[in-house]
């Protein structure tokens, strides 16, 4: 609530001594009071701003009751088609005796909002100010009853009037948020100092307006977004309760606040920076307690969808400069998960789903660098949830690395600046704090394929491994690849493979690479003829090849790993399944026993499923990879994470073997013969690991990828 609005402070000039007046008023008559300020009587007028004791607040309440706020509201009524003069008369003009501004009677009214705590009289002057509304709100123009000056000295007065009205109860609030572009005329003020010198430059501006006045507007914005997010109760308290999924309405109501734009149309038709984006200029300027009020409507406003490309771009360059503070350490991570996560839709309270384009153009505006720089930066912030949040950002970029724009974005990074910052000394005494780096860097090495470190996965993202042979992972020479007839992308070794394949789902992937040909015009768009239904399953589809390719060389560049796993466990390699994690970053490699792996699955028809295909994979001497990932289907509640089952054949590398079993045989020896100490298959030791000669041995030459 604001504080009382004093005449003599805003007015600037020495004005008719009314203490007398002041002093006998509450002995008066309430209809001689009431005649005098129908009669525009300066020192009534003056007076009755500061009725303020428990006393003359007792005889603040009779004029009401006797009718004091139609007859202030009948002359403000006039504010639009008359001149201050025509509504004094000739008579009373220049004379001190009556007043000379119309401010007094807003200050009338803003005062006596804080005087007297009643609902009726803000919901009585919300409905009858729409007059004066019309005229404050013209920031072209600027005239009241007819003048610029009344205009200026008015104004920061009707701007500590607004939060008053609003904060008396939900019912006051509705009515004014109905009024035309009244969030209009509470926005675009915070934004005057950088955008409308024709304002803030004006003689009038520099004698009426003080940087104090703009607190008003942030107050009351606040107040309209903690109510909206039902965060603040009917009597004006803030509510602890856990917070509710918002409605439709609401989420509209939050939108229509965040897409207002920060400059009147009648001043820049052009415009098109949003609240939103433009917050993040309020940020920099303002004080901590400022920051922390508009951080917080960042973060309401995003969770309602209320994002564009240029509130994110600004949000990640923000966080690059060397200004911040820690309130924007603690604060500007958990906007940024806002603005990057989508709510899914519908009634159920379902977690935010990362967005591919949102995390694209974060990623283009220096998202990987600039969370890096800020762990560097705010060490000591450490123990609360920046880290925590960072990780969860940059595990969410990592889960849908595979979608279409991220992927894009990725391979765009900037790697020599990653390498700048990962060169710092101060990095590698973070501890654990290193790990969110290490997971920025292994997001990038592994789905960029130009910046794949020496050691690692090279992922082909050119729908096919080039090399490899589709069915059995055969390392080829490109002069003995055979190509499947129609689709002419998956190739073979052999007809044998090219057989199998087909029976293990090439036959349906087929007919759609085929259809997406098809349908795909010369430039690499998809034709807009196809139904909305078969663009998403081709986009599936081509998604899908994508990470199958991935993750089957992945596979093979581990397949040293997995034999020793499996060793060192006295697992049969033929009972386990390979997890690959392709929603964490950077992307996990688990071998399992496929008991274990089953159990995992609770719906018994997913269950039978998954276990027929394992046994019939073993059955053909192969091994089960599960696959998991998030699907780019375009439909923010069809982001879950799903997965995808293929099995393994006995890789190229590993050939000379014949079989899963004998090379786990062969591995087996092996290590036999370069640890003498090592006690069989299940006993492992502190101090165990594999010798050179052995790991020499089992990993696939580099130049066979």
């Amino acid at each position: 609530m604001m504080s009382a609005v004093s005449v003599m402070s805003i007015n600037n000039r020495p004005r008719r001594d009314y203490s007398p007046y002041l002093l006998k008023i509450t002995s008066l008559p309430i209809e001689t009071v009431l005649e005098d300020i129908r009669d525009f009587k300066s020192d009534a007028s003056f007076a009755i701003t500061e009725l303020k004791q428990p006393h003359q607040k007792v005889y603040l309440g009779k004029l009401v009751e006797g009718g004091i706020y139609p007859i202030i509201l009948e002359h403000l009524k006039r504010c639009e088609d008359e001149t201050f003069a025509d509504v004094l008369g000739e008579e009373r003009v220049g004379h001190d005796e009556f007043i000379k501004s119309p401010l007094v009677w807003v200050v009338f009214l803003a005062n006596s909002l804080n005087y007297l705590q009643d609902r009726d009289i803000s919901i009585e002057i919300a409905e009858n100010i729409d007059p004066l509304f019309k005229c404050i709100r013209d920031d072209m123009t600027r005239e009241l009853f007819g003048e610029q000056k009344f205009w200026y000295e008015t104004y920061p007065t009707f701007l500590a009037m607004v939060p008053n009205l609003v904060t008396k109860s939900r019912e006051t609030m509705d009515i004014l948020l109905q009024k035309q572009k009244l969030l209009d005329m509470i926005i675009q003020p915070l934004f005057w100092q950088m955008y409308r010198p024709d304002i803030m430059t004006d003689q009038l501006a520099v004698k009426y307006f003080s940087p104090h006045m703009f607190t008003a507007p942030m107050h009351t914005l606040y107040y309209i977004v903690a109510r909206i997010c039902n965060q603040i109760n009917d009597e004006g308290q803030q509510t602890h309760n856990i917070p509710e999924r918002l409605n439709k309405d609401e989420m509209k109501q939050l939108s229509e606040i965040g897409y207002k734009a920060i400059v009147s149309e009648a001043y820049d038709p052009k415009c098109d920076i949003t609240f939103m984006a433009g917050l993040l200029d309020l940020i920099k300027l303002h004080d901590p307690t400022s920051k922390q009020i508009w951080y917080y409507m960042l973060n309401e406003m995003g969770t309602s969808g209320c994002v564009d490309n240029r509130v994110i771009n600004r949000a990640v360059c923000h966080g690059s400069k060397s200004t911040l503070d820690h309130i924007d350490a603690t604060k500007l991570p958990h906007v940024l998960f806002v603005l990057l996560h989508k709510v899914p839709p519908g009634d159920k309270l379902l977690p935010p789903l990362p967005d591919d384009a949102r995390y694209a153009v974060a990623i283009d505006a220096g998202l990987l660098q600039m969370s890096m720089d800020m762990i560097l930066r705010f060490e000591s912030l450490y123990d609360n949830d920046l880290y925590r949040r960072f990780l969860s950002i940059i595990e969410g970029a990592n889960s849908i690395a595979f979608h279409p724009k991220t992927q894009k974005a990725i391979a765009r990074v900037d790697k020599a600046e990653l390498r700048r910052i990962l060169s710092k000394p101060q990095l590698h005494s973070l501890g654990r704090r290193n790990e969110l780096c290490d997971k920025i860097f292994g997001t990038i090495a592994f789905f960029s394929k130009d910046i794949a470190p020496s050691q690692g996965p090279k992922p082909n993202f050119g729908g096919v491994l080039e090399t490899v042979c589709s069915s059995c992972s055969k390392e080829l020479e490109r002069d003995a690849i055979k190509r499947c007839g129609q689709c002419k992308k998956r190739i073979y070794c052999s007809r044998e493979c090219q057989a199998n394949d087909w029976k293990n789902g090439h036959k349906k992937e087929c007919k759609l690479m085929l259809q997406q040909d098809a349908d795909t015009d010369v430039t690499g768009h998809v034709n807009s003829g196809i139904l909305g239904s078969e663009k998403k399953k081709l986009k599936l589809q081509k998604q899908t090849v994508q990470v199958l390719a991935a993750a089957k060389e992945m596979f093979i560049e581990s397949t040293p790993v997995v034999l020793l796993h499996a060793n060192l466990n006295d697992w049969d390699i033929l009972d386990c399944v390979v997890d690959i994690n392709f929603c964490v970053s950077p992307p996990s490699f688990e071998m399992k026993l496929a008991a274990d792996f089953l159990d995992n699955f609770t719906k018994q028809s997913v269950h039978d499923n998954l276990k027929r295909y394992i046994e019939e994979t073993r059955a053909d001497g192969a091994l089960t990879i599960n696959v998991m990932f998030n699907p780019a289907t375009g439909q923010p509640g069809d982001k879950e994470a799903t997965f995808l089952n293929v099995q393994i054949n006995m890789p190229g590398s590993c050939m000379k073997q014949g079989s899963w079993p004998a090379a786990q045989k062969s591995m087996l020896e092996t290590m036999k013969e370069d640890e003498p100490d090592w006690q069989g298959p299940g006993h492992i030791f502190a101090g165990f690991a594999p010798g050179k000669s052995l790991m020499d041995r089992w990993v696939p030459p580099r130049d066979a990828m």
